[in-house]
């Protein structure tokens, strides 16, 4: 008899963490379609169901989106928070995927909130390493927890979330998409700005495109002199050259290969 009725607390436990994500993902789906923002890359993964945002919007249009999740899981929580049985699982379940959520963790919302706006004000560089590093302290944070959880309630989720969640690749890829969105938007920055930074650097004739495109900053015009092993100047392009070959060209493709006739 406790063997079925322990079974049936697990099964009530697992239906609730389901319905919970439900009605997480269904508050980000509605306030897209509020705001009027387009996801799409849909991927189930340990934490839920992963989206991206096609193409370029306010910070606030992103951050309305992102915390809808969390939202509709507190409003659920809030709603179930003196019931009993099944209803409190789904309460306890709402509460939980909300505030674990908001951990500034890449993909969960409080991680693409960390990265927009660190993007936004510092630049792609500075936010891959700070994300990196704060990952990797909250993922430490998780296991730790995880495994005092295993032995203190022989419950093993928290431990399974910290070991499955999506590694550094795919942070990596993210911010890269970024970049090349806010380069591709840049021209009409400058175009409304009328003044704009500008940034020089140089880069030797045998970096990739690739290796160009991580040194770009994200408020900044660049103008990059190309040297050669004697370290003379070459040749000169701008980001707007940079971009242009992106585009045409494999990111891994040299400097000296794309632009030869410049040199």
């Amino acid at each position: 008899m406790c063997k079925i009725f322990r079974r049936i607390t697990l099964i009530n436990i697992i239906l609730a963490c389901i319905l919970a994500i439900l009605i997480h993902e269904g508050f980000h789906i509605i306030a897209s379609r509020l705001f009027g923002v387009a996801l799409y890359g849909f991927k189930p993964s340990i934490v839920g169901i992963r989206a991206q945002l096609r193409g370029s919007y306010s910070l606030g249009k992103q951050m309305v989106v992102y915390m809808a999740g969390p939202f509709g899981n507190f409003i659920a929580a809030v709603l179930l928070i003196n019931t009993k049985g099944f209803l409190l699982n789904l309460c306890e379940a709402n509460a939980a995927i909300g505030f674990f959520n908001l951990l500034p963790l890449y993909p969960l919302d409080g991680g693409q909130i960390f990265i927009i706006i660190s993007f936004k004000l510092f630049g792609s560089r500075r936010t891959l390493r700070v994300a990196k590093r704060l990952s990797a302290i909250i993922k430490i944070c998780l296991l730790i927890a995880g495994i005092l959880q295993i032995i203190l309630y022989v419950n093993p989720s928290l431990l399974a979330v910290a070991l499955f969640l999506p590694g550094e690749k795919l942070l990596e890829e993210t911010i890269g998409i970024m970049r090349l969105e806010n380069l591709l938007n840049r021209k009409q920055r400058i175009k409304k700005k009328k003044l704009y930074p500008v940034k020089i650097f140089a880069a030797m004739s045998d970096c990739s495109l690739l290796e160009v495109v991580q040194r770009l900053d994200y408020d900044c015009f660049h103008i990059i002199y190309i040297l050669n092993e004697d370290m003379e100047i070459i040749g000169r392009i701008t980001e707007e050259d940079v971009i242009n070959a992106i585009q045409n060209f494999n990111h891994a493709n040299k400097l000296y290969d794309v632009f030869r006739d410049r040199m």
